[in-house]
């Protein structure tokens, strides 16, 4: 569907529905990305956000409504096929692989890339924007700290060389300070033109580095609009979220 300014989302889902069971996970979600975007997906714990983007990848089933990519259905192609068009996502919780090394995972992640010269580059890429990584890189991954464990998954990601990135909670069970610099990686990834769906509990810093936000609750969509618009809502946030109106 054409946005307004003429623009075919590189994103879209249509009247999503994700059921477990008897249980309505998602409700008729309808959203959509645009290239360059960065487009925060908020909701308390339980909201079904990441139900929401594992439907996007493939791994539950959609039990109703439509993804399309460039205007392509994919909502039935596979998760491997998914990436390979260009989607990627760097799952909640890391799901890192703690018995190989960093370099292992990094490998991994560009498994799907078949251009050794692509792979190269990413690499040296990746390893500038997470130093860190390039000095743990013979270390196995499961010795990293919880910081060094989040950048390890999002390059990972990164390495398959996606046109759009999903991250779900990067911030979750992070130390306030590392925190704050998840979220200058991913300014400096949004500012490198990368496209990205950004599903966050905290709702302060991920309104923050977004230009457009949804608001998801109990499975269905509560807002969506404007970063700048939602993050001064009080009573909606407050209503949805728990936080107070920014001063």
């Amino acid at each position: 569907m054409l946005q307004s300014d003429g623009r075919v989302p590189l994103l879209e889902l249509d009247s999503i529905c994700v059921e477990y069971g008897a249980v309505k996970a998602v409700q008729s979600v309808s959203m959509n990305v645009l290239k360059g975007e960065v487009v925060a997906l908020l909701g308390p714990n339980g909201a079904g956000k990441t139900s929401l983007i594992s439907a996007v990848m493939g791994i539950v089933p959609v039990a109703s409504g439509n993804v399309r990519f460039e205007g392509r259905d994919i909502t039935r192609v596979s998760p491997e096929e998914k990436v390979r068009l260009g989607i990627g996502i760097s799952p909640e919780g890391r799901r890192i692989f703690a018995n190989l090394t960093v370099a292992e995972n990094l490998q991994l992640g560009a498994s799907s890339q078949p251009d050794k010269t692509l792979r190269e580059e990413l690499l040296g890429r990746y390893l500038a924007m997470f130093p860190i990584l390039k000095q743990r890189y013979q270390q196995k991954a499961g010795t990293l700290s919880g910081g060094e464990q989040q950048q390890l998954a999002l390059s990972r990601c990164l390495m398959a060389n996606p046109r759009i990135v999903m991250l779900d909670e990067p911030s979750l069970g992070l130390a306030p300070v590392i925190v704050e610099k998840i979220f200058e990686l991913i300014d400096q990834l949004r500012a490198a033109g990368l496209t990205i769906l950004l599903v966050e509990q905290n709702a302060s810093e991920a309104l923050a580095v977004a230009h457009r936000a949804y608001l998801i609750h109990s499975g269905r969509l509560r807002f969506e609009g404007a970063a700048s618009e939602l993050l001064e809502s009080g009573d909606l946030m407050g209503h949805y979220m728990g936080m107070e109106r920014r001063q």
